[in-house]
């Protein structure tokens, strides 16, 4: 695990500072060295440093099913919905699964560069991110 003591640099420090919060501000991802940033009622974001300057970037889609058939669905579902944006989609969107809170992610790696690119990269991959959970959700009752 990462000390979370250590001052931060790179990415992550240029994106909390151009939102204008401190790690102070923001809470702690339980278990890992990243950073919450609530966006909406049910739509956050996580920062978390990378290994060099870079950070990584998430955000929860949805929770895993219990049984490994409804897993299945729910994955088949995201990557069909992934695979039919991908065209639209900014370079370096991935989807992961979360080990740490058993759950989808949408996720982007962000290299460290100057403060209005970061911010570009930030506030596009946020509206994607939540714009695929909702498409999502959505087709996921229908």
């Amino acid at each position: 695990m990462t000390d979370t003591t250590a001052p931060l640099g790179g990415a992550l420090a240029k994106i909390l500072d151009a939102l204008g919060l401190s790690t102070h501000d923001v809470e702690s991802a339980a278990e890992s060295d990243a950073y919450r940033i609530d966006f909406e009622e049910q739509f956050t974001i996580e920062i978390q440093r990378g290994f060099t300057q870079d950070c990584r970037i998430s955000a929860r889609v949805f929770n895993l099913g219990k049984s490994l058939q409804v897993q299945e669905q729910q994955l088949k579902r995201a990557i069909q919905l992934f695979s039919e944006l991908i065209d639209d989609l900014p370079e370096c969107i991935s989807l992961g699964i979360s080990d740490h809170d058993n759950c989808l992610r949408i996720c982007i790696e962000i290299a460290d560069t100057n403060a209005e690119q970061l911010m570009k990269q930030f506030h596009g991959f946020v509206h994607v991110a939540f714009a695929y959970k909702q498409t999502y959700l959505k087709h996921r009752t229908s």
